[in-house]
C-alpha cells in the first residue's frame, strides 16, 4: 500500500525541502557573520605620535590588511575639534574622500581613501593630522592577492565541498532517506485529500499514523543534522587558517565584474568589483556544494 503511494508524491515536496535547506544555511550564515566572525576578527591598532593638544588622540583603518587599489575609512578620536584632516600613506599623500573633517568633540567619522596601487607586500604607516594632531596607524598589504588567493580559496572551497558530501554518504542512509521522504509526501497528500473531502473515518486512521510518520521524519533530519556537527568545525577552521595565511579575514581574494550589492564593491577600475575572503569563501562553499551534492546524488 505504502508503495503505492510513493508514485504519487506531491511535486511540491522537492520546494519544500529546498526551502528547508535555504532557511537552515541562512541561519547558519547569520550566526556565523553575526555572532561568531565578530570574535575572531583582529581589530586595527593605532598610536599617537606627535599632538600639542590632544595626548590621547587615536585613529584606527578600516581594514587595516588589504592589497593595493582598497578603499579604507579613517576613523578618530580625541583629535583636535573642528579641524580638516590630511593623511599620508607612507611618504605619499593620499587624496581623502567623504567626511573629513572632525567634528566638535574631536570625533572624524566616513574618511576615505584609496590605499596606492602598485606597492610591494609589507607594513606601511599611515599618518593622520588633524590641526595640531599628528596621528599614526599601521596598514598592512599582504603578501597574496588575486588571482592567486582566487585560486587558493576556490580550490579549498571545492575541497571541503567533497568532504561534506563523501560525510555525507557515509553517515546518512540515502535509500532510507528516500523512501522516507516519498512516504512522508504520501502520507501529507492523502492527508489533504481527506481533509478537503471532509472524509473523517480516513481522517482517523491517518491520525493513527501521524505520529509514526513524524518520528521517522525526525529520524532522518537527525541524520543531515549530524552531517552539519561533523563538518562545521573543519569549514570554520579552514576559514581561520586562511584569514591568517592571506592577511585578514576581510581581505580581498576576488574580483568580478557583477555588481552585487553588499558582497562586491566597486574599485578604481570601472567595470571591476572586489569579493573578499568572507563572501568568496561563502559563495564557492555554497556553489560546490549544491554542484557536488547533485552530481553525487546526496541530495533527496
Amino acid at each position: 500500500m505504502m508503495a503505492t503511494r510513493n508514485k504519487s508524491a506531491p511535486a511540491g515536496s522537492g520546494s519544500a525541502r529546498t526551502l528547508n535547506y535555504i532557511v537552515i544555511i541562512v541561519i547558519v550564515f547569520l550566526v556565523f557573520y553575526l555572532l561568531i566572525l565578530p570574535v575572531f576578527t583582529p581589530k586595527s591598532t593605532s598610536t599617537a605620535t606627535t599632538s600639542t593638544s590632544t595626548t590621547a588622540a587615536s585613529v584606527s583603518l578600516t581594514p587595516s590588511t588589504d592589497i593595493a587599489d582598497t578603499m579604507v575609512t579613517v576613523s578618530g578620536q580625541m583629535l583636535p575639534p573642528n579641524a580638516n584632516v590630511t593623511a599620508m600613506f607612507g611618504a605619499a599623500s593620499v587624496a581623502l574622500s567623504g567626511t573629513c573633517m572632525t567634528s566638535s568633540t574631536g570625533t572624524l567619522a566616513g574618511c576615505d581613501f584609496w590605499v596606492p596601487s602598485n606597492l610591494p607586500a609589507g607594513g606601511y604607516t599611515v599618518t593622520v593630522t588633524a590641526g595640531s594632531a599628528a596621528v599614526e596607524a599601521r596598514f598592512t598589504i599582504p603578501q597574496y592577492s588575486p588571482p592567486f588567493s582566487t585560486v587558493v580559496v576556490t580550490l579549498t572551497s571545492l575541497s571541503l565541498g567533497l568532504v561534506t558530501q563523501l560525510v555525507t554518504r557515509r553517515v546518512v542512509d540515502l535509500n532510507k532517506e528516500r523512501r522516507m521522504r516519498a512516504e512522508v509526501s504520501a502520507f501529507n497528500k492523502e492527508k489533504r485529500e481527506a481533509t478537503l473531502a471532509n472524509d473523517k473515518p480516513r481522517l482517523e486512521k491517518l491520525k493513527k499514523r501521524e505520529l509514526a510518520v513524524r518520528q521517522e521524519q525526525a529520524k532522518v533530519s537527525t541524520s543531515r543534522l549530524k552531517v552539519t556537527g561533523i563538518t562545521f568545525v573543519p569549514l570554520l577552521l579552514v576559514y581561520y587558517l586562511m584569514a591568517s595565511f592571506f592577511g585578514g579575514y576581510g581581505v580581498i581574494v576576488a574580483y568580478t565584474p557583477i555588481p552585487i550589492p553588499v558582497i562586491a564593491a566597486p574599485t578604481l577600475n570601472p567595470g571591476v568589483f572586489e569579493v573578499s575572503l568572507f563572501w568568496w569563501y561563502f559563495l564557492s562553499s555554497f556553489t560546490f556544494s549544491t554542484m557536488l551534492s547533485r552530481l553525487l546524488h546526496t541530495t533527496t
